[in-house]
């Protein structure tokens, strides 16, 4: 029988025995799942490691363990992988996290573009969707969800990057809950590309970008696509514009098409 497994906040394999604070995970493992004393459970803390565990009590409160045994996680990218998708419907957009999440995706940046018909998401859902997604996948790892931010500023702000040799080639950053940011949201040396109905085609000279053990960022489009002042501002940044096919995609299928690709 396939064994439940749960993401923990805390490094593990330090010790034999762990306990974990939290009434959500106690909630899920006694009236969710039925579990009980003597059960085991698999934990992995994103180290790449799963631990089969073996329930040792359930509190209010809190949970103990005893680790049985350490082996790797199922999966566990290769290569920071950022999805800079526009903002779409609710429903659909959580669908995008769920399943770029399953696909191995390592950062989703929201993006409110022209054409975007949401300009806010619920992120506290998202990260749980993305925790869950990792959880039943098997991957070793828990994507990072960042804050909303606008095409315009992402692409400014990594063209500034790109432009300033004084910064590392692995400093990043995150959105602040008040909208501003420090330091830079995508490295220096991560390869971009985005994807419209009426770019060039997907040749096999464009592959190398899905081969590369270097950081790439994916770029895609709402509904209706990205307006003609975004595709210029890609190509005044140098960010190859691509067509997958004469095919109309909804946005979150261009999603799963481009990722397999760069993934697979």
């Amino acid at each position: 029988m396939r064994l439940h497994r749960f993401f923990v906040n805390e490094k593990l394999g330090v010790t034999e025995e762990i306990t974990i604070q939290g009434k959500d995970m106690v909630n899920q493992l006694s009236h969710v799942f039925r579990l009980k004393k003597g059960d085991e459970v698999v934990l992995f803390d994103g180290s790449g490691n799963d631990f089969i565990c073996s329930i040792l009590d359930l509190q209010k409160d809190s949970a103990s363990f005893i680790i049985k045994e350490t082996m790797k996680s199922r999966y566990m990218p290769t290569r920071d992988i950022y999805l800079c998708a526009s903002i779409v419907k609710k429903d659909n957009f959580e669908w995008i996290v769920e399943k770029a999440t399953e696909l191995g995706v390592t950062h989703i940046i929201p993006v409110i573009s022209e054409r975007s018909e949401k300009k806010s998401l619920n992120e506290e859902r998202l990260k749980k969707i993305a925790l869950e997604a990792s959880e039943q996948s098997g991957r070793g790892s828990v994507p990072t969800i960042h804050g909303i931010i606008s095409l315009n500023e992402l692409i400014v702000d990594r063209a500034s990057l790109g432009n300033s040799a004084a910064h590392s080639d692995t400093e990043s950053k995150e959105i602040e809950p008040d909208g501003h940011s420090s330091g830079h949201l995508i490295p220096v040396n991560t390869k971009s590309i985005a994807f419209h109905t009426e770019g060039v085609s997907w040749r096999s000279d464009l592959q190398k970008f899905g081969r590369s053990d270097l950081p790439i960022a994916v770029f895609i489009g709402p509904e209706g696509g990205w307006s003609p002042d975004e595709i210029s501002l890609f190509h005044e940044n140098k960010i190859p514009v691509i067509c997958l096919g004469s095919q109309v995609l909804r946005a979150e299928t261009a999603v799963v098409v481009i990722l397999s690709q760069v993934v697979f």
